[in-house]
Formats: C-alpha cells, sequence, structure tokens
C-alpha cells in the first residue's frame, strides 16, 4: 500500500502530539475499565492491533515522522429485541463510527501508540438507546527503554454499545458502563529470565441513570516471572492483589455491594509450537474477601481459576483464535460474579475475495451477592465481508444472543437477532 505524505513544520507537528499526550496522561480516573483478570476483550483487541501494526503496509498515512492509519465505517442493524428483555420489541440502527491507529517514535527508545475506535449508535424507535459507544482496546500507550528494562505507561478505555455485552444486566434498561484502566507496567527482561511488574488503577462507572449497579474503582497489582525453558516455550509463576470500592452516593436503588479484596497466586505457560500456532495456559488459586460479608450477603470464597487462550492458522485460508477459563471477578461488569466462558472464533477466507467469520460463545455467571444472580449466556453469529474497490469494504452480518436466569420471573430471560450491512472506507 502506498503513503500519502503531508509535510507540515516540524515546529507545529511536534507542539501537536506534545498537546495531545499532555491531554492524554492527564485523564482523570473518573471514567470506568473492568478489572485486570477479565479485561479479555480489550487484551485481545490489543494484541490483535500490535501484531496488525508490525506487519508491512499497516499504516496509511506519513505525517512527518507520525504513521497513520484511518478508516471509516457506517452501518445499519435490524434487532428484533432493542431492550434484550422478555418484552421483545424492534428497532433499526444506524451507526456511523471512525477509527485511528497511530504510532510515533519520539527516539530511538521511546515510542507512543494511539488506538481509538469510537461511533454512535442511533435508535430509530427507542431513542433512550441512542449513544455513544467506544470500542475495545481503545487508548494510548507509551513505551520507553531504559537498558534491560521496558516501562509501558497507558490509559485504555471502552463503552459499551449493546446491553448484552454485560450479560450481568437486567434486561429492559440501557445498561451501558464506560470502563477505564489506567496504569503502568515494567518488563525487566534477562535472557532466559523475564520479570513483569504491574499497578493498574480501574474504575467502572455507569453513564446513564437506568441501572442499578454501584460505580466501583479497584487497585491492582500484578507480578510475572517467567523462564524460558527454550525459545519458544516459556513458564513462569504468577501473583496479584486488588482492592476494590463501590460507589453509593446519589442512589439509594443500587445492588448491594461490598468492598472487597482479593489475591491470586498461580503459574502460566506460553507455547509458541510452530510459526502458525501458539498457546497460553495460566491456573492458580484465588480468594475473595468482602469487607462487610454480613451485609453483602456472602461470605468469604476462595476457588481455583485457570485460562486458556490459543491462536492456530490451519492453512493460508483457515484460522480460529480459542479462549476459556474460570474467574472469581470482584469488578465484573460493576459487581462481583464467579464465571465459566469459552468464546471460538474461526476466520474462513476460503471463497475468493470474502472472508467469513462465525464466532460462537458461551458464558456462566452467579452473583456474588444477597440477590444471587446466576445466568446463561450463548451467542452465535456470521459476518461475510467483500471488498468492493481498493478502499471500501462491505459486510454483512448476523448474531443470535440468548440468555437464561434462575429467576422464576421470564423479565430477566430473552432471545435476540441481529441483521446489519456496514461499509468500511480506508483512507
Amino acid at each position: 500500500m502506498s503513503y500519502q505524505t503531508v509535510h507540515p513544520s516540524s515546529r507545529s507537528l511536534l507542539t501537536f502530539w506534545r498537546v495531545v499526550l499532555g491531554l492524554w496522561l492527564l485523564l482523570p480516573s473518573l471514567m470506568a475499565q473492568e478489572a485486570l483478570r477479565i479485561s479479555l476483550a480489550g487484551d485481545v483487541s490489543a494484541e490483535t492491533q500490535k501484531q496488525a501494526r508490525n506487519s508491512v503496509g499497516y499504516y496509511n498515512l506519513l505525517w512527518g515522522p507520525v504513521a497513520l492509519r484511518c478508516s471509516t465505517a457506517v452501518s445499519t442493524e435490524f434487532t428484533d429485541n432493542a431492550r434484550n428483555s422478555s418484552q421483545a420489541e424492534s428497532d433499526v440502527i444506524l451507526r456511523p463510527s471512525a477509527n485511528v491507529q497511530l504510532t510515533w517514535p519520539v527516539t530511538e527508545w521511546n515510542t507512543l501508540n494511539l488506538s481509538l475506535g469510537a461511533g454512535y449508535s442511533f435508535y430509530t424507535q427507542h431513542s433512550d438507546l441512542s449513544q455513544f459507544y467506544i470500542n475495545p482496546g481503545s487508548g494510548l500507550s507509551f513505551d520507553v527503554y531504559i537498558k534491560d528494562w521496558k516501562f509501558n505507561l497507558h490509559d485504555r478505555a471502552t463503552l459499551t454499545q449493546n446491553s448484552y455485552e454485560n450479560p450481568a444486566s437486567t434486561g429492559g434498561r440501557n445498561n451501558s458502563f464506560l470502563q477505564n484502566d489506567i496504569g503502568v507496567s515494567a518488563l525487566w527482561d534477562l535472557s532466559r529470565v523475564v520479570v513483569n511488574l504491574g499497578y493498574d488503577h480501574v474504575d467502572y462507572v455507569g453513564v446513564n441513570n437506568q441501572s442499578t449497579q454501584p460505580d466501583s474503582a479497584s487497585e491492582n497489582f500484578s507480578l510475572n516471572v517467567g523462564f524460558k525453558l527454550r525459545p519458544e516455550i516459556m513458564v513462569g509463576l504468577e501473583g496479584g492483589l486488588g482492592l476494590v470500592r463501590y460507589d453509593r452516593s446519589g442512589s439509594s436503588n443500587v445492588v448491594v455491594a461490598s468492598d472487597a479484596m482479593q489475591w491470586n497466586a498461580g503459574a502460566f505457560s506460553s507455547v509458541q509450537l510452530s510459526e502458525h500456532l501458539s498457546a497460553r495456559l495460566d491456573g492458580g488459586y484465588t480468594v475473595y474477601v468482602p469487607e462487610n460479608a454480613q451485609a453483602a450477603g456472602i461470605s468469604e470464597m476462595d476457588s481455583l481459576y485457570f485460562q486458556f487462550s490459543a491462536t492456530h492458522e490451519i492453512t493460508p485460508h483457515i484460522s480460529y483464535s480459542l479462549s476459556a477459563g474460570h474467574s472469581v471477578d470482584f469488578a465484573y461488569n460493576g459487581q462481583a460474579y464467579e464465571r465459566l466462558f469459552v468464546r471460538l472464533s474461526p476466520n474462513w477466507n476460503v471463497v475468493r475475495n470474502f472472508s467469513i467469520s462465525t464466532p460462537v460463545w458461551w458464558e456462566q455467571g452467579t452473583q456474588l451477592s444477597a440477590q444471587a444472580l446466576k445466568y446463561d449466556q450463548y451467542g452465535a453469529g456470521i459476518t461475510v465481508g467483500r471488498p468492493l474497490t481498493q478502499k471500501l469494504t462491505a459486510s454483512v452480518y448476523y448474531q443470535f444472543v440468548l440468555r437464561t436466569t434462575d429467576q422464576t420471573s421470564s423479565y430477566y430471560n430473552y432471545t435476540a437477532n441481529i441483521v446489519g450491512l456496514s461499509l468500511n472506507y480506508q483512507f
């Protein structure tokens, strides 16, 4: 792909990006982000974008030393259950959006990366559901290299656009939450031994007044020590500590939630079995300790946890990613939950000029509070994409979502069918 080059003055370019960097680093922490162990969507998206950024021809615009990739999209979507409730109400949704990825090698040892995907969901029939959204993986990352150390400053944000993305929420409401994770990590690479330290401040804030879930914030500390048995095999030990606080101010109608402490200890292994197959497994023991157990209706809980992920390119035209796990998450969707999950995302590029993906997933959760809500969510979909021109791509998609709970009222149970058409223009 050929670059388009813009030649601004070096002084104005430097001033502009200093302003951008300053604004991101000074963002207040009163935004929101799910707890570290369950930020899987953001982690996967960020890793995918990182791999893409390292590929030749990924960026399509040069502005001095800054490389950018810019695109815009618009989609039209029909759903037969806009509120994800047992009382289904259909709607047509329009979604314009924009995506920007940026990399700036500030010096030989410092690199700034910015990724932002955002848009607006306009509901033609249910205007109270209309909202802005921010895609997982959006955020700022600044890498600093000092001898054997790599420091990373980051701020990642997500604003959910679909209420089924929060399976713990009740139906019929706009349960949108803004999530933000701001923190720092330090990687010490000693060739055969790799040490990773991390601290993150995580917030989870409702952006409307329809949710009964309290806002929450947590402080998360992590330590991983990995040993390279071979260049393609690493094993290690991991540990973490989290402190969560719930904000009950301004509302008396909130889910009972207790401030809590959680720690975990375990081991991990990652294997690059071939150029086209890699896998990682984390497992261990976690303890969840609520501060006000009697009020929340729960007691201290201990459990085994695990998380497995794999990516496999079977042929140049068929690939998949797989993730599965069990965890106890103190800030999952603003509440404490024990959950199991599995997600499989195959890609089938077997028809010339067409890309096909068929994700399927299942999640089961149990709320750790007096309400003790239990749910199962199943989902499946298909997306078919085709380039119309060198820069314009069209895709059609269908998605099915089913949620069941242990509640006697059918209000909490629903099915939804979603079909849409999307156009994406790459500058």
